[in-house]
């Protein structure tokens, strides 16, 4: 027994020079840039991270770092369980090395910071305007930012693809909001509480709100609303969102309503100001819009189908309803919802409706469903009555594109993102950058033969430019 007792202290005495426990740890946990991740030492395998920026240094933490004697990151040790990676060794391609020990034993964990299920994206030429290319996917959950010359900024990646399926949703919408000089980014994704709400066109979930080092703050969900029908934490779109600032927005749903006998989802807007419904939208309170049908979409109940806002110099809601190829001015400034006026007939299915001050015009992704040809387009337009004076025909190279897609401009640029291609057979393009000339100056597409690339997984959401 004495002599039992003797090694139990003698190991425990060992344990404490070394400041690693006799027992050796199951698993290490740690977090980069605030991500979480769990590895088994018995596994000692390489861990795919899952998000990552190249535009600062790496944060890697280790919450147990005290069950081992050390632990270094790229040779880089831990202070009080953290290690700053300099961003000049991380790349699109790079490893980095955590290397552990404890007691006797050691081992090394490889981290390849771009995950491998991340699609291959080509640039092409060379972007010279400000700001950056944000990057979102109808089925992959991935966002990613690209530079001027397609290097890979940023990116974070959920890997729950099927491979070869569109059965998953993707994070939509990824976009950049500068609010008196703080930088805030956000993105759709979905929420699998209310998976069962969901349809072609709808997918139910949230909006993540990230500071400028894309740290999560926040995930923004309906408020209630004075009809009873919305309930606090409801499921929103994801075509679109308007941020004002911290606490100030605007987004979307799709409702179950019956209108005129018949089951369809409404259009449902809602402003969101210090946690209070300052005002909100239906489509259903407007009966005279289901007498705008379209053929190309009229056995959808999805009526309307809203997909995009901006707000007006005078305070008004300009948005898009994609299924009666219809861009609606909305009384907001006065708080009843009217319809102040209604323009369709130059374009068809369209998406990203954006006014311009500048020349009083408006601007549109034309995906031209009746036509099976998309068109950039600028209306010039009276803000007052809505009549349009001149339509502008910015960029027609033949491409079809049936549904997603933006056009915005940096610097007398053109900027086209092309969403979800109309043939199997020609369908690479995510974005082209053109000149005021017209000539294509930068271009980011799928590699070929990627294995996904047949059934059209890898359509892209939107690829917009930000400053």
């Amino acid at each position: 027994m004495k002599h039992c007792s003797f090694f139990f202290l003698l190991a425990l005495l060992g344990s404490l020079m070394t400041g690693c426990i006799w027992m050796m740890p199951d698993e290490i946990r740690f977090f980069v840039n605030g991500e979480p991740y769990v590895l088994s030492l018995a596994e000692r395998d390489t861990v795919d991270l899952v998000t990552l920026s190249t535009e600062f240094d790496a944060k890697v933490a280790v919450p147990n770092f005290r069950q081992f004697n050390q632990i270094t990151v790229d040779g880089i040790p831990l202070e009080n369980g953290v290690a700053e990676v300099p961003v000049s060794r991380i790349g699109k391609d790079s490893f980095l090395t955590l290397h552990w020990t404890c007691g006797l034993q050691s081992g090394t964990v490889v981290l390849r910071t771009l995950h491998p299920k991340v699609p291959p994206i080509l640039a092409s030429g060379q972007s010279t305007t400000p700001g950056e290319f944000y990057l979102s996917f109808v089925y992959l959950r991935l966002i990613a930012k690209y530079d001027n010359d397609g290097q890979l900024l940023f990116y974070r990646f959920e890997p729950t693809m099927p491979q070869g399926g569109t059965d998953c949703s993707g994070w939509w919408d990824f976009k950049k909001h500068v609010v008196d000089g703080t930088v805030y980014y956000s993105y759709h994704a979905n929420d699998p509480a209310f998976a069962d709400r969901g349809f072609m066109g709808y997918d139910p979930g949230m909006r993540i709100l990230l500071d400028e080092n894309y740290r999560k703050l926040a995930e923004i969900h309906l408020l209630a609303d004075t009809t009873g029908i919305i309930q606090n934490g409801d499921p929103i779109d994801g075509h679109d969102f308007y941020f004002f600032g911290p606490g100030h927005y605007i987004v979307s749903a799709y409702i179950p309503r019956t209108l005129e006998d018949k089951k369809v989802y409404a259009a449902y807007l809602q402003e969101v100001q210090d946690g209070q419904v300052v005002f909100d939208w239906w489509s259903t309170d407007h009966p005279e819009l289901a007498d705008c049908g379209d053929p190309a979409f009229e056995e959808s109940a999805d009526y309307v189908h809203f997909n995009s806002i901006d707000l007006l110099p005078d305070g008004n809601w300009l948005i898009s309803l994609r299924h009666i190829s219809s861009l609606l001015k909305i009384d907001r400034a006065g708080g009843t919802g009217d319809i102040l006026w209604r323009i369709t007939g130059a374009f068809h299915g369209q998406h990203y409706v954006r006014w311009h001050g500048d020349d009083s015009s408006i601007t549109l992704f034309n995906n031209g469903n009746d036509a099976g040809r998309t068109q950039m387009l600028r209306l010039l337009v009276d803000p007052d009555s809505g009549e349009v004076s001149e339509t502008q025909t910015l960029l027609d190279d033949g491409y079809f594109a049936q549904a997603c897609g933006a056009l915005t401009f940096s610097d007398g640029h053109l900027i086209a993102s092309w969403g979800i291609p109309g043939s199997a057979a020609a369908h690479d393009r995510i974005l082209t950058e053109h000149d005021a000339a017209g000539n294509e100056v930068f271009g980011l597409r799928h590699a070929p033969g990627y294995p996904l690339e047949a059934d059209m997984v890898l359509a892209s959401y939107r690829c917009v430019k930000s400053e």
